[in-house]
């Protein structure tokens, strides 16, 4: 079983990944087909719940993004400061 990372009580990882996706202008079917060429298989469903933060995301699912989006594994983490 892949190991997870728990987002259940501070969704910040799954914001990060909205936020890194919206930032290079690619679609949430863009970046599921990006990471099922990488041998990651999420459906929209998940991934939307990934994104979410009702769904805890993979290990395996964070380090296909890191190389998607081209960003460091911390960039998942990052808390953002308002403006």
């Amino acid at each position: 079983m892949a190991e997870r990372v728990n987002q259940h009580r501070n969704p910040i990882v799954g914001t990060n990944i909205r936020r890194l996706r919206k930032e290079r202008k690619m679609k949430a079917v863009d970046v599921i087909a990006q990471l099922q060429l990488r041998g990651v298989y999420v459906t929209t469903g998940i991934f939307s719940k990934v994104e979410r933060g009702y769904n805890n995301p993979s290990v395996d699912m964070l380090i296909a993004l890191t190389e998607i989006f081209k960003c460091d594994f911390n960039a998942f983490f990052e808390t953002q400061k308002n403006d």
